[in-house]
């Protein structure tokens, strides 16, 4: 039974990934952003797409490139996350051994 209240989106690792990198810059092209992290272009989308369905990114074309899509955070992202810095190779292996199983 639904009491009516809308639940926050959980993030993924990768979401969180994606709006810390945009917190840095004010537009990035999906290019960029698997590059920046080190992922596919279709694993960057698909994180891309489904940031955009919760609200928190705006996709557009460019207007230079038309094979080019780019990516801004939306106001009510930079409104409700706190965004940090992805950790490096080296640190999340620190952090993952810091927690629990």
């Amino acid at each position: 039974m639904s009491t009516g209240s809308k639940k926050p989106f959980p993030l993924t690792p990768r979401q969180h990934e994606v709006l810390s990198l945009l917190s840095r810059r004010q537009q990035w092209s999906v290019g960029e952003i698997a590059a920046a992290l080190g992922v596919s272009s279709p694993a960057a989308t698909k994180a891309v797409v489904r940031l955009e369905s919760k609200g928190f990114v705006r996709r557009s074309e460019n207007k230079m490139d038309r094979r080019r899509v780019d990516v801004r955070l939306t106001s009510a992202a930079t409104g409700s996350i706190q965004f940090s810095a992805p950790l490096r190779g080296d640190e999340r292996s620190e952090e993952m051994r810091g927690r629990d199983p």
